[in-house]
């Protein structure tokens, strides 16, 4: 059984004829399996003696007593009663069964193993489930953490033939809404702010992090996570994880691409409302591709920052495809629990690593010569110090500026080096304003100072900087 594909392995054993011989050769299969996961891995262990089992692995501290059938049948609850018996027989309270049957399982006894759960844990594990982490290994820890937890905490077996129970759609008003608003010139409010432009993973942003300033020697972390959201809840899901675990801020930055229009906003509530009416974004397009890009920017407590990106398509079922979260830390957590827990709700990989930047995360340029602005737009927020008009309504101060971007070249290119490509065929920019000044006292002129931005692995953050 030689060869680096598990997966092709398996194939093969269904063409042999005698089950005593596919049975023991699924058992070799089953112990590369796991050694390739990082488990350590005893076959034909006595760990249950005086019976025996196909296979006893241990990742950390968890130990998993696994048994492999590859009947013409479906799986019953002999099989069951057998694990349960040798799982009773082992030194440790703390072993989890494992059955791998190819030929599926019994609905009866998938509802009794839910029942009786009490009587110690037993996860399955059908052929789709098996060719999945054949495939790619290692995606078994997190798979077999993922079923437990379905187990012990919802009382449900996770299994791929067996349909998971429907989700309610989340409502987008369980996110912390925006703590800003956009105005447009007229300072009427904005959803968001629609501008020309086309592809090209970026976002702005009203406060870039920087990593790299911290006590003591040394460079900021990466941590770059893909994940698998299904469709467009699937992506609301996640912002409800990142919620949960405190990784939400006031003010998440979003870019929502087209191929001939961007629309820009702030809040995680707003972007979620913004995702659901792709239909209206799609009616103001002459020619709207198949897909569109989202670009969703927000900050870690204790410092640092996130990307997400992802690719949706433009039809009622709004599939998502190449899914990334993208970390830029000040240094690896010592409490790495947090994002664990992350990766085990949304399946995401568990070999990711944190690597060290290899240079500044932030790149700055400051102009000679300040550049006039055109201002089309604000972003207001109410005043820190809570001062208040005339009537007792809270004072309102321009934070942001949206402004024609000086930078968009006729041809998609940038009119300077130091520009960014990424945001040359943007029209306008939402740059952060340095002094800010009250919503009714607007100045007569602008101008762009500087620009500083950091690149995750999948996107461009950029904070262009203005005063007056």
């Amino acid at each position: 059984m030689g060869g680096s594909s598990l997966l092709a392995d398996f194939k093969q054993l269904g063409a042999l004829s005698s089950a005593h011989r596919r049975g023991y050769q699924l058992e070799v299969l089953l112990e590369q399996l796991f050694r390739r996961a990082h488990f350590r891995v005893d076959r034909n262990a006595s760990a249950a003696k005086p019976r025996q089992t196909d296979l006893v692995a241990r990742y950390g501290e968890t130990w998993y007593l696994i048994e492999a059938k590859w009947h013409n049948r479906p799986v019953g609850t002999e099989v069951f009663d057998a694990v349960r018996s040798r799982m009773d027989r082992t030194a440790s309270s703390a072993v989890i069964g494992v059955i791998i049957s190819v030929n599926g399982f019994i609905d009866s006894a998938v509802d009794e193993l839910r029942v009786r759960r009490d009587r110690g844990t037993i996860l399955l594990l059908g052929e789709e489930e098996l060719t999945q982490v054949l495939s790619t290994p290692r995606s078994l820890v997190n798979l077999l953490q993922v079923k437990r937890e379905e187990l012990i905490t919802h009382g449900r077996v996770h299994l791929a033939a067996v349909p998971k129970p429907r989700r309610r759609r989340r409502p987008a008003t369980d996110l912390p809404g925006s703590g800003v608003r956009l105005l447009d010139r007229d300072l009427q409010p904005l959803p968001y702010v629609t501008s020309g432009g086309g592809f090209g993973e970026f976002v702005f942003t009203e406060e870039l992090p920087d990593v790299d300033w911290a006590f003591g020697n040394g460079s900021g972390v990466s941590l770059d996570v893909p994940v698998r959201p299904s469709n467009e809840d699937g992506i609301v899901e996640l912002l409800y994880g990142l919620d949960s675990m405190g990784w939400t801020s006031a003010e998440p930055r979003w870019n929502i691409q087209q191929s001939g229009a961007n629309w820009h906003g702030v809040g995680a509530r707003e972007f979620t409302q913004a995702l659901r009416t792709w239909k209206k974004r799609e009616k103001t397009l002459e020619d709207a591709h198949g897909t569109e890009q989202v670009t969703y920017f927000d900050t870690c407590q204790g410092g640092g920052f996130y990307t997400l990106t992802a690719s949706i398509a433009m039809h009622h079922l709004r599939p998502v495809y190449d899914c990334h979260l993208s970390f830029q830390l000040p240094g690896v957590p010592v409490d790495f629990q947090p994002i664990r827990h992350l990766f085990e709700q949304f399946d995401a990989a568990v070999f990711s690593y944190f690597r060290p930047l290899s240079s500044a995360s932030i790149v700055r340029h400051h102009l000679m010569d300040r550049m006039t602005l055109e201002a089309v737009g604000y972003v207001v927020s109410h005043s820190a110090l809570e001062l208040e008009e005339a009537d007792g309504t809270p004072t309102e101060w321009v934070t942001g500026l949206v402004v024609s971007n000086p930078y968009c070249g006729k041809d998609g290119s940038p009119t300077s080096d130091e520009w960014p490509g990424q945001v040359a065929e943007s029209e306008l920019l939402v740059c952060s304003l340095r002094s800010h000044h009250p919503v009714d006292e607007p100045k007569e002129a602008y101008h762009l100072y500087w620009w500083e931005y950091a690149y995750t692995s999948e996107a461009l953050v950029l904070r262009p900087v203005a005063d007056w």
